[in-house]
This record gives C-alpha cells, structure tokens and sequence, in this order.
C-alpha cells in the first residue's frame, strides 16, 4: 500500500486511485447530500473567539420579520395543542410542598379535557391578546397530605375531579432589554365549573376532630374547595405569568421588537443569530417592515442571511455529522484498502462537513443567488466498535506516518485523528477528509403558480480540493476535482432539476417567493379544516 497523502504521479497509484473513487464518490455525494439537509449543529463552540466580561461578542446583525394570522394560529391550537393536551398518556406531576399547616405530597395531575381554546389578537391594544378556553377538565389521583397545628397531626389521601371550567385572560407581551419577551396577564378570571375535592383520614381521631370542625364552617370538603378556588383566584395571574416566562427564558432565539398585532395578524422581528452564538443582543428595532399579505409570511435581507452564515461559522455551527446506514459499513473497502477492513470490520461510517469559513451568498439578478464555498471539509471516517480497533486503527496511523516521504508531509501532519462531537467515546478514523471550494447557484426561483416552486440548479464552477486526511493510499486531487464537478454537473444537478417544480402540500394555496437584492421574501396562505390538520399533526 502506497503512502498515505502522497500526490500520485504515476501509473500504480493512479490505477489504485481510480479502483476506489467510485466508492468514495458516490459516499460523498450521498452523505454530503443528506447532511446538509440537517440543521446546523448545536455541538460546542470549536473556535475561540473573543469576548467581553459578560462572554458577549458583538456581531453582525441578522434579522428575520414573521407574521401569522389569528387564523392560522387558532387552527394551530385545535390541531395540534388540543390533542395534545387530551392525550391519554399525558401527566402534570407537581413536586411535594408545604403550605401554611398543609404538608401535599406529589401530585399527579391527568385525564386532562379541552373543548376549545381561541386567541384574539390586539386586545385591548397592539401589544396584548386575549385567550378564552371553554370545557376544561382534569383529575387529580389520589394524593397523600399531613395536617399539622399545635402538636395535633392528621394523615389522609384526597383526590380532585374538576370538569366544566372556563377561563379567559388578557396575555400582555413586553420585550425586555436581553431580547426576551415578558408576560404579565392583567386580567385572568375563571369560571368554575364542578370542582370536587374528596379525602379519607387515616385515623379515627382525626375523624371525630373533623366533624367537630364542619359544626363551624359547614362540610369540610366544599370548605376546601371554597379555598381553593379563593387561592387560585389570586395567585393565578402570577403563576401563570411566571411559568411563561420560564419557557421564554429557555428558548434560544430573541427578538428584536415587542409582538406587533392587529385584529387579525401577530407580526415580529426575530434575531437570527442564536442565543448560543455568544452575540450580544441586537437592539430594539424602530419599526417593521411590509410583510406580504398571506395567512403566513416572512421577510430577510442578503445581508442578514450572509451576516447569519459569519455568525454560524465564527461559532462553530456549521458543522453536521451523519451517521451512514448500517449497511455502508468498513465492508465496502474489503477489496480496495483491506488493511484498514481488517483492522475494523464492519464498522460504522458517518460523514462529517464542517464550512472552515463561511459561505458568501449574492443575488445578481432577481430570482437567482449564487453560492462560493471555501474550505468546506467533508471527511468520510471510520468509528471503532472497541479500544482493540481504537489501538489497530491509530497503529496504523503510527506506520503510516513514520513511513511518510519528504513530498507528503504537509499532508500526513493533517492526518491526526480529528476531534469529534462529545457523544463519541472512541477517536475515529478518516477515511479521506477533503477541503473543497466551489461556485455554484441556482436560477430562475419563483411561485408563479401559487402552488409550486421553481428553480434550476447551475453547474458547479471553480471546484478546488486539497487533502486534508487520507487512509486510501496516493490521490490525484486534478482527477477528484472533475469527478466532483461531473458527479454534480452530470448527475446531481440534473436529478434535483428534474423535479423542479416541488409541488406544495395542497392546503398551501398562493404561495409567493421573490429573492432579490432588497429583500428575500415569502408567504402563503393556509386553507384546510382543523379535522384534516389534526389528522396531519397525528401523523408527526
């Protein structure tokens, strides 16, 4: 087998080059390919980067405007919200306290019903939404307690049924200076409709000191009751407004402007640029833009899109890695490298591509962008099953280095096994990593017909590779540099092309797509009965 990393200049490595790139081709389409339809990765930050006390760095801005209507959201709720809530499964578990003499040990709370649930947008102003739910229900199993005053002790269980109830609470959204929104609810009230406390005392005792009791305040369950609600009553607003902004809190993206509604649409300026990035928080724009008018609708700049690409790249995040299919396993190079199948056999394969810097995005003409890729590495490895092959793999590794000419030893340096995501425990091996830069686009982008959308893909130009880790002896890059060009020119590009144009789901009617060099904008319009939604949304 012929050093590893050495550029082949003659006839034995070209013919062994040109045995296994077939191979690696078509392993690099397929896993490119599918790895850039993930998201972008959440893994730890791989650069460092420079920040103030308050770990904040302050980076381009990247924003993104939405708007929903009311519509859209309300058929959201009673497709998906509602039966989720109504699943048979689902739990509220509240941990054990202690309230006043009341010890309440866990709660679980279950059997939950919702007839419906409906937000009105812009009341009473632009910056507020009123919610009202009708037919809420819910039981509580039996649940232990302890009654404790002046030395005097009372163990029991008690459950709740409530069935009937109605609510309706105006939600007021601020923007706080961190980019988070903050909810407070000024006005909650509930209409209560049965609910029902019951309990058993463990001790006799205890029994005789209850009736004792209701000779005061009457039958001690509707007392509880009665109580209850009282409490509810007053700490519902809070709690509620508390418990939502700790959903806040956790989300990671912030916005760039309070929520703007009118009768009938919620509109909002979001910043594009994740919490997990490090950037410090945009400020509060002025105004919003003109969306499109559909039940949907988004609007971006080039500018925020590339901004956003810089962000990603300067935090480490465009980065994916795909675990292959079982089957495409260290099996496949049996015949064409069988020292490395010998040191793991059937071992897995995953795909790494990782944008070293970020890709530059321009829009020369309306309905055409155009995309320049530089040192974009995509690595085929190997993942040991066992610190046995951990050990063969890296001596493997060990000779190949030592046995490196002068003319390879750029390339052998850059062959160490590379750092992975946390989640793997044992260092992989590469394959072949390669760092590739390309131009390519796409052209002629449009929704003319409201229900389609239209594209054609461009060749690919300017395709570049240098060796960043190779484990399949001698590589010819000149000869990997047309393969790669006529794998997309000749095949990819034509296979994606030949479905242009992607047909939309049939509840999205008037679509609208204009990517030009003011704005890359988009909306559609949503037209289905909640019934088919839900069915939909089960199906997830």
């Amino acid at each position: 087998m012929s050093v590893y990393g050495k550029r082949s200049s003659g006839k034995v490595g070209a013919r062994r080059w040109w045995r296994c790139l077939p191979w690696l081709v078509f392993l690099f389409i397929c896993g490119a390919v599918i790895s850039l339809l993930q998201t972008m990765s959440t893994g730890p930050l791989s650069r460092v980067r420079m920040t103030d006390a308050n770990n904040i760095v302050p980076c381009p801005p990247a924003n993104i405007s939405v708007a929903v209507t009311s519509t859209v959201i309300n058929r959201f709720i009673a497709a998906a919200v509602i039966p989720k809530i109504q699943e048979d499964n689902n739990t509220l578990v509240i941990p054990e306290q202690e309230v006043d003499h009341v010890w309440v040990g866990e709660m679980v709370l279950q059997h939950f019903k919702l007839k419906s649930l409906t937000v009105n947008t812009a009341l009473p102003d632009e910056q507020s939404l009123v919610l009202q739910s009708k037919g809420f229900a819910m039981e509580v199993e039996k649940s232990r307690f302890i009654f404790h005053y002046m030395g005097i002790r009372c163990d029991g269980t008690f459950w709740v049924t409530l069935n009937e109830t109605d609510a309706e609470a105006v939600l007021r959204l601020t923007l706080l200076p961190d980019g988070r929104w903050s909810a407070t609810f000024p006005h909650l009230e509930v209409d209560w409709g049965q609910l029902v406390v019951y309990h058993q005392l463990d001790s006799k005792a205890c029994g005789i000191a209850q009736k004792v009791l209701e000779i005061f305040i009457g039958d001690f369950d509707a007392f509880v009751v009665s109580q209850i609600k009282k409490k509810l009553d007053e700490e519902a607003p809070s709690k509620a407004a508390e418990s939502l902004n700790g959903v806040f809190a956790k989300i990671g993206i912030r916005a760039m402007t309070p929520p703007v509604m009118t009768a009938d649409t919620l509109r909002v300026m979001l910043d594009l640029n994740p919490v997990d990035f490090g950037c410090a928080p945009a400020p509060t724009a002025s105004a919003m833009p003109d969306l499109i008018s559909r039940d949907i609708a988004i609007r971006t700049t080039l500018t925020s899109v590339n901004n956003l690409l810089y962000n990603a790249a300067q935090a480490g995040r465009l980065r994916v890695e795909h675990d292959l299919p079982a089957e495409w396993n260290t099996s496949l190079f049996e015949d064409i490298i069988p020292e490395l199948y010998q040191a793991c056999r059937e071992c897995y394969l995953y795909t790494d591509v990782q944008a070293a810097k970020a890709p530059v995005l321009d829009v020369p003409q309306d309905g055409e962008v155009l995309v320049v890729a530089k040192d974009l590495i995509l690595g085929l490895y190997v993942h040991p099953k066992s610190m046995w092959q951990v050990a063969t793999l890296s001596d493997i590794v060990t000779k190949k280095k030592s046995g490196s000419c002068a003319g390879s030893a750029a390339v052998s340096r850059s062959f160490d096994i590379k750092k992975t995501s946390s989640w793997r425990t044992r260092r992989p091996l590469p394959v072949l990593a390669i760092r590739l830069s390309a131009a390519c686009g796409v052209r002629n982008i449009s929704a003319e017909t409201g229900r389609s959308i239209s594209y054609e893909l461009l060749p690919v130009e300017n395709v570049s590779v240098q060796i960043e880790a190779s484990n399949i002896g001698d590589v010819n890059t000149t000869e990997l540099e047309k393969a790669i060009a006529k794998a997309w020119n000749d095949f990819a590009a034509p296979l994606a092309n030949s479905e242009s144009p992607l047909r939309l789901p049939p509840f999205f009617q008037k679509a609208i797509l204009e990517v030009g060099l003011a704005a890359i904008q988009g909306g559609v319009d949503v037209d289905l009965e909640a019934e088919f939604m839900q069915g939909v949304f089960s199906k997830l």
